[in-house]
């Protein structure tokens, strides 16, 4: 059961069977909830436990219904969840260890996460230089780095002869303006609106390096061994963070971070210069992006 929003990552998955939408769910509650209930399932797998898919679990009357119970959730789940098999989960837990834990495993290093790679019939990008891939905003404002901080950025890229590879939607122009304004030497390579959602693994696999803060881009990043830095800001990358071998974590440098959990993620706040940095993390990174640059030229 997933948003919609997903359908085009899980239609190519072939260890999917059958896909349902949550948002068809919430119009049609007692038809989509009898059809759950008539296939019967013997194991049911919560990862978002709110009221609403507790309820469709609790419904359904299968024989193992596991969740997570963590620190946001209320009494009125808690209830749901009675009779279910139930992971605790704390801030300081790695959520991905908490999933294996639903499915009875726990050693991270057995699995890989894996997202299916489409191709497309022509690729746009065609070129042997360094390409470093790069997410300007995210879903949530608070996930935004400010131009400032994309400033310093682009100096310690124009070190390297490079692409910049700009993903994300159309509605992003706005931050990819005040990116061209910084006069670099190095082309920069709009992808805004021109890559499907199917085909994001795709593209974001060719990048030689991704730089992003904790966006879903990174993660795919992650997914296909991309060497990545990761801008925290708000988040607690204890909780959730890249697992990959080649990442590096910017923690913010902001009195009262982090405040941004996986099941309590604010959207707004009034906490500024989330995503400063000191002259020691930009030399972090520029020591991190010059490793991975040697590898490539060699």
């Amino acid at each position: 059961i997933i948003d919609k929003i997903n359908y085009n990552f899980a239609k190519n998955d072939d260890r999917i069977e059958n896909i349902y939408f949550i948002n068809e769910f919430k119009k049609n509650k007692l038809k989509n909830i009898l059809k759950i209930f008539w296939n019967n399932y013997e194991n049911i797998y919560i990862v978002m436990p709110n009221s609403f898919n507790l309820f469709i679990a609790k419904t359904s009357f299968s024989k193992n219904i596991t969740t997570i119970q963590h620190y946001s959730t209320k009494w009125y789940e808690k209830l749901l969840m009675l009779g279910m098999i139930k992971i605790n989960h704390s801030i300081n837990d790695l959520t991905l260890k908490n999933y294996l834990k639903l499915l009875g495993e726990s050693d991270l290093e057995k699995f890989r996460k894996n997202i299916p790679l489409i191709k497309t019939k022509t690729n746009l990008i065609n070129s042997n230089k360094f390409k470093i891939g790069l997410s300007l905003s995210a879903g949530n404002s608070l996930k935004t780095i400010d131009v400032n901080t994309w400033k310093r950025v682009f100096n310690i890229f124009e070190n390297f002869e490079c692409e910049y590879y700009i993903f994300g939607l159309e509605n992003e122009m706005i931050y990819l303006n005040q990116i061209e304004n910084f006069n670099l030497k190095n082309p920069i390579i709009s992808l805004l609106g021109k890559v499907q959602l199917q085909n994001l693994g795709y593209y974001i696999s060719q990048m030689n390096f991704y730089f992003s803060s904790d966006t879903g881009n990174s993660y795919i990043a992650d997914t296909f061994q991309v060497p990545l830095i990761n801008f925290a800001g708000p988040c607690h990358m204890v909780e959730q963070r890249p697992t990959g071998k080649n990442v590096l974590i910017i923690e913010s440098n902001v009195k009262g971070t982090p405040f941004s959990f996986i099941f309590k993620a604010p959207y707004e706040s009034e906490i500024s210069n989330l995503y400063s940095i000191t002259k020691k993390q930009e030399e972090e990174i520029k020591n991190f992006i010059s490793r991975i640059y040697i590898n490539f030229q060699s």
